[in-house]
């Protein structure tokens, strides 16, 4: 089921000119019955890397043995994306069954909800009805007024990159951005950082303490600095180019190294416990912690981060007792699949997707185009939507680059492509075209890259991954 017709289902107001907050879920979710109360969760923010997380803890945990709900935004080929168990998607007539129990819930309410809000509870209803053991919910926008926060404490909650992104409703600064994402943060579950910009993980370590403080030994906390001097940048990569096979390390000026004890306990993944032993286009393996030789397809250096959290949050649950063994993390991880993040398409000549749609991604596309493409330039396939910062993207991009093909993702909200072209040239000196759809502007970086034997990065909006994946998959 494509988007258009889901939407014609459900008939939500529209949430940029709704009021913002969790009253209307509230009253939604309890004329449902509160199917929510009855569900475990883990629950994940973040600017980026969340769905990727979600999808790895899926796999995981249904290679464990549990029954697992998976809810996601956006999709890239077909509505049903959004709502799974197990990796299978919710069925068209799953759909109008459940949107048809939604609707009629609606109708006595005062306010109408938004699409996203209707959306969340169709997934809160099928999740119950498929009786999963655990739901791994994927935050739509922010945290603390989201959706998804219609739950009580989940098993555990987790917290993923933090950047500026929908800064015109959580805030113009990181750590603004990140007081919203921790408004997912809830007395007793335990807590899940991404290890990052250290003003950002004292922002959520705060909140964590305001939360749990009653449960938590907060001198346990070690070491935390809270001076203002204190900074944590991003990680440096050493490579040992003496071995046959390339090892990587992450090491960081300086690191929070987690723990709060009590019943709630926050943990922050540790770059010093990481060991990359090789990577390629072909996918990459590494140890963490005390797991060894993990083996992960999806690619991008970001991706290796995204496993750590993911790994960091089955510990969490294994603390709570749920029964999931080393070889269900290695075999969940190798199952992991995550379309449109730094994918490989193509080898002749090399064709990556990536969803990269705001500075933080960028910079995060960067670092995956430094490990598994040195030294080479690069096609740039570029569509944006209108309301994402595009300039400071490019800054980030345009170091890398041999030229630009400007295309429109999504009609309506996009940035016309002579738009993007005219933003382009202010950052970039090189060659920059335009192409009238993604099929021209795939085709065109196609005969460039065999041209010039020069791989090519398509990237700046997830709206435009499920056409371009089209293009090379059917």
């Amino acid at each position: 089921m494509d988007w258009n017709e889901a939407i014609a289902l459900l008939h939500g107001a529209d949430w940029k000119h709704a009021k913002i907050g969790l009253d209307r879920m509230k009253a939604l979710m309890s004329a449902l019955g509160n199917p929510q109360k009855k569900l475990r969760f883990i629950h994940i923010a973040g600017t980026n890397g969340k769905g990727s997380t979600c999808s790895m803890v899926r796999s995981i945990l249904t290679e464990a043995g549990f029954k697992t709900g998976l809810y996601i935004s956006p999709h890239l080929f077909s509505f049903n994306e959004r709502i799974s168990v197990d990796g299978t998607d919710i069925s068209d007539d799953d759909l109008r069954r459940i949107s048809g129990k939604v609707k009629a819930a609606v109708k006595d309410l005062n306010e109408e909800p938004t699409d996203f809000e209707l959306i969340t509870a169709m997934a809160l209803c099928y999740f119950y009805e498929e009786g999963c053991d655990y739901v791994v919910l994927e935050v739509g926008m922010g945290g603390r007024l989201d959706a998804t926060n219609i739950i009580d404490a989940p098993e555990v909650a987790a917290i993923m990159s933090i950047g500026l992104d929908h800064t015109e409703v959580l805030g113009d600064t990181e750590e603004l951005i990140a007081a919203e994402k921790a408004g997912i943060i809830k007395s007793g579950a335990p807590l899940v950082v991404l290890n990052q910009k250290g003003s950002v993980l004292q922002v959520i370590a705060d909140k964590y303490i305001e939360v749990n403080g009653a449960n938590a030994e907060v001198s346990a906390l070690i070491p935390f600095r809270k001076d203002s001097e204190y900074s944590l940048e991003k990680p440096l990569l050493h490579c040992d180019l003496t071995d046959k096979t390339e090892k990587m390390v992450k090491s960081y000026p300086d690191q929070i190294v987690n723990r709060f004890s009590g019943r709630g306990y926050l943990t922050v993944t540790d770059p010093e416990k990481l060991i990359v032993h090789s990577y390629s286009l072909k996918g990459e393996v590494f140890s963490y912690r005390s797991i060894k030789n993990i083996e992960l397809p999806l690619l991008g250096s970001y991706q290796i981060d995204n496993a750590m959290t993911a790994i960091d949050i089955i510990l969490s649950l294994k603390s709570r007792g749920a029964d999931i063994d080393d070889e269900a993390i290695k075999q969940g991880l190798l199952n992991s699949r995550w379309p449109g993040r730094f994918e490989l398409l193509s080898g002749d000549p090399v064709f990556i997707l990536d969803g990269a749609h705001n500075p933080n991604g960028a910079e995060a596309l960067a670092e995956s185009i430094k490990v598994f493409l040195p030294d080479q330039k690069i096609i740039f396939v570029m569509g944006v939507m209108k309301d994402k910062d595009h300039l400071e993207m490019l800054k980030i991009i345009t170091p890398f680059a041999d030229s630009f093909i400007a295309e429109l993702p999504y009609d309506g909200r996009g940035l016309e492509p002579e738009e993007l072209k005219k933003e382009i040239f202010t950052v970039f000196e090189g060659p920059v075209f335009t192409a009238p759809s993604i099929k021209d502007a795939i085709a065109m970086a196609v005969t460039r890259g065999k041209e010039l034997n020069l791989p090519i990065v398509c990237f700046g909006s997830l709206y435009q991954a499920g056409e371009v994946r089209r293009y090379f998959l059917h």
